[in-house]
């Protein structure tokens, strides 16, 4: 065999090892990979970010923000998006701070039957009224946001005489916040969900292939509201977990949310076209994108700046956990 044909046998035996060796690394192992490096990096930085406070820190934050990331990845698995997510966060934090002063404990129950109302007229908008969920919720996130200022046009703060209604989310059980308490039962709570009901599995297959799913008898219209209503109940969640937090209702609390939850479902790797992914993907990319702001934070990155170093971190972490199989055409 002479040089060339050597050489270019060689090189086609490389290409193959490569993509042999990617093809079996799923995205939940490269969203790992970057957890890693993104933390050894933040540890290298500043030696207090593996303190056991700041760790504390991270996972309060994220327990928050995986809350949102859970109900987002609903709708992602139905192929759609919630937009409204901000919205929500931002009407329920500030009815609830004022709903809590008067009726005192049915306050919680309330928020989160509004935020399951609000879901299900999203869902409804979608599978009735036939609009595509971008801008069915573009357009009831900005409604929601109206509501928001309409109840509240500036910041509210807990009356003193209220701070022992909200320690059911300040409180800490064997010195463990309540605030992760929550994070971890709706993980567990959204996962035995996926697994094992129905309407679980029917989001999956609706998702992977939303005619078949329907020759095959299965409620569209079902599959598709109770992914909205779940992910407002978690919207409502993370409003009165923001409050109780603060002391106080805040009508704009909730817009960094909606990119957020996104950001973290989709670095986790659970695909935007829907029917994959799944808690674990959504997990991990919560504690990437935590890990980051924080971090940030720490090591005295200038705020300015920081957006910039976020932004183009969200969009490496896609480009290397985004299956790209499962979306031959990138619109």
């Amino acid at each position: 065999m002479d040089a060339p044909s050597f050489d270019g046998a060689r090189r086609a035996a490389s290409r193959t090892g490569i993509k042999h060796l990617t093809s079996r690394l799923k995205p939940i192992h490269l969203t790992l990979a970057l957890i890693v490096v993104v933390g050894a990096f933040m540890a290298i930085g500043n030696d207090q970010f593996l303190s056991l406070y700041n760790i504390n820190t991270i996972l309060d934050f994220g327990a928050i923000l995986l809350i949102a990331a859970l109900g987002q990845m609903f709708v992602i698995l139905i192929g759609g998006i919630d937009l409204s997510v901000g919205g929500t966060i931002s009407l329920v934090s500030v009815v609830f701070i004022t709903l809590v002063h008067r009726i005192g404990y049915w306050a919680y129950p309330c928020c989160l039957a509004l935020g399951l109302a609000l879901g299900y007229i999203n869902g409804v908008i979608l599978t009735r009224v036939k609009i595509p969920s971008f801008i069915a919720t573009l357009g009831t996130g900005g409604i929601i946001t109206s509501l928001a200022y309409l109840v509240s046009p500036r910041p509210v703060s807990a009356a003193p005489g209220d701070y022992w209604l909200l320690d059911i989310v300040n409180g800490t059980v064997f010195s463990i916040s309540n605030v992760f308490i929550i994070g971890a039962l709706v993980f567990c709570a959204v996962a035995v969900f996926l697994r094992f009901t129905r309407t679980g599995r029917n989001i999956y297959f609706v998702g992977s292939n939303i005619r078949m799913a329907w020759m095959s008898g299965t409620d569209i219209a079902q599959s598709r509201n109770v992914p909205f209503m779940i992910s407002g109940v978690c919207a409502a969640l993370v409003g009165i977990i923001i409050s109780s937090v603060r002391f106080g209702g805040d009508p704009v609390v909730g817009t960094s949310y909606v990119l957020n939850s996104i950001a973290a479902v989709v670095v986790g790797g659970t695909a935007l076209t829907g029917g994959a992914g799944g808690v674990l993907n959504v997990l991990f990319g919560t504690l990437f994108l935590s890990m980051l702001d924080n971090g940030m934070n720490v090591i005295g990155v200038d705020q300015y700046f920081q957006q910039a170093i976020y932004g183009a971190m969200i969009i490496f972490g896609v480009a290397v956990t985004f299956d790209r199989k499962k979306t031959p055409i990138i619109k």
